[in-house]
């Protein structure tokens, strides 16, 4: 009886040292979940107020109607120092291309919504180009931000702009593909470039001050580009100009293709 028995007090000591090291390791699981914690908060308190900045900005530029304000206008409307600001964005730069950002993703969110839920393409088409219309309408946070990429930017900022822009002319492309399907648009109809044009008339109208009459709308905007989109600017009459000078241009093409080597189809002096 006074005698160990090895096997039983080496299964005490293998059992002891299992439950020191679960120990451990569950100290260890909640030191690293209390890291979590505070880096999740950090990161939560971070977010929140670079969103803050960014607000303050933006109703600084809607007030100005322009991105010309100072950065110490931020930082005191945020009730913050300059130098707590400056982490957050570097310059004024870093942050109007944070909101510009903000506000193409915003849009292309309302864009793709306003799809999913047309019926048809000429109703997507229409709910696009309100969307759009009022997204972009003169004045707009979205519109300063794009003014000062397209002018004020001492960068190449047209690439930058024109990525940004890239999912909004494709999803319209696609409504145009959709609007060929259903019998509404010429299926010679190239739908990038027409994607292009409607996207270009949008951007640019944003140069054009808020009181200008046909942009002074959104929705009468809007209408007046689908309209024109759909039935075009001419007149019968300029139709039939339209097709006689590309008639004329195929006449020639071919005659030219048809003449001997050497020869040629200009009239004599």
């Amino acid at each position: 009886m006074g005698i160990l028995d090895d096997g039983k007090v080496s299964g005490e000591l293998e059992r002891g040292v299992r439950r020191v090291r679960a120990a451990k390791s569950g100290l260890e699981e909640a030191a690293r979940g209390r890291v979590r914690a505070r880096s999740d908060a950090k990161t939560r308190k971070s977010a929140a107020t670079r969103e803050k900045i960014m607000a303050a900005a933006t109703e600084l530029m809607v007030e100005n109607n322009g991105t010309e304000f100072q950065m110490s206008e931020v930082s005191a409307r945020c009730h913050m120092s300059k130098g707590s600001l400056y982490y957050y964005f570097a310059d004024k730069d870093a942050l109007v291309q944070a909101i510009f950002d903000r506000e193409v993703d915003e849009l292309t969110s309302r864009i793709e919504s306003a799809v999913a839920n047309a019926p048809s393409a000429l109703a997507s088409i229409t709910q696009l180009a309100l969307v759009l219309a009022d997204g972009m309408r003169p004045g707009s946070p979205l519109a300063l931000a794009v003014t000062r990429e397209l002018l004020d930017s001492k960068n190449s900022v047209l690439p930058s702009v024109e990525t940004r822009l890239a999912r909004i002319i494709s999803i319209f492309e696609a409504q145009f593909d959709r609007a060929k399907a259903e019998g509404l648009m010429r299926p010679e109809v190239s739908s990038r470039l027409a994607a292009i044009s409607v996207a270009g008339a949008f951007t640019f109208s944003i140069f054009e001050k808020p009181a200008a009459e046909d942009l002074s709308d959104s929705e009468d905007f809007s209408a007046q580009l689908i309209e024109l989109m759909l039935k075009g600017m001419a007149t019968p009459s300029g139709q039939d100009a339209f097709e006689a000078v590309e008639s004329a241009k195929a006449a020639a093409a071919g005659a030219g293709a048809d003449a001997p080597a050497g020869t040629s189809t200009s009239p004599a002096a």
